[in-house]
């Protein structure tokens, strides 16, 4: 098997997803999931850093439900934005009008219109739910704390982009661009097809 890209994977998790015939991309392996994670409060959009490749048609986003249900809902749909410092939006699904998210299931949403990534970077899969109850969504610490997160950030000679934050958003349709990022301490995680 030649070393490289296998449909969005690396080679080890090409081998462990049990060699997929569909693209799939993930933020970061699915076997790191440590944590519930708790998200951006109701209308906020919570998104998380992606990678993708030049080419890839991206058609579904998926989170994972954590031990905390979403309960009394009316609103909830997933989006994606560019990798840009100011990121704009790209594609959305519909916004549904569930009143439950159940905990330990996966929450697809599958866009409007399929996107053609155009070049191979940084993108932002995100997520957003109106309601009472917000559910939490399975993945990682990556930091000490939000601040600590922002500190590294703001570091030139570093120039990383957020990994996960939260911005604000609309009930039912994704703004333009994700304004009033905030950095956050964990990173849930995502999964396009």
């Amino acid at each position: 098997m030649p070393a490289g890209d296998f449909r969005g994977l690396a080679q080890r998790e090409y081998l462990y997803n049990n060699s997929p015939t569909a693209t799939l991309f993930e933020n970061f392996p699915h076997d790191y999931i440590t944590t519930d994670c708790v998200i951006g409060t109701t209308g906020l959009i919570t998104a998380v850093a992606v990678p993708l490749i030049q080419g890839s048609t991206i058609t579904k986003i998926s989170f994972i439900v954590g031990a905390t249900a979403g309960a009394t809902l009316t609103n909830q749909y997933v989006c994606l934005y560019s990798g840009a410092t100011v990121p704009l939006v790209l594609a959305q699904s519909t916004a549904g009008a569930a009143a439950a998210m159940a905990a330990n299931t996966a929450f697809t949403g599958t866009l409007a219109t399929p996107f053609v990534v155009p070049s191979s970077g940084i993108y932002y899969a995100g997520i957003c739910v109106t309601g009472t109850t917000i559910p939490t969504l399975v993945g990682k610490v990556t930091m000490l704390n939000a601040t600590a997160a922002a500190a590294i950030y703001a570091l030139a000679t570093l120039a990383l982009p957020p990994v996960a934050v939260t911005a604000t958003g609309n009930a039912t349709v994704a703004p333009a661009t994700l304004a009033g990022l905030t950095n956050l301490a964990v990173q849930p995680y995502v999964m396009l097809q």
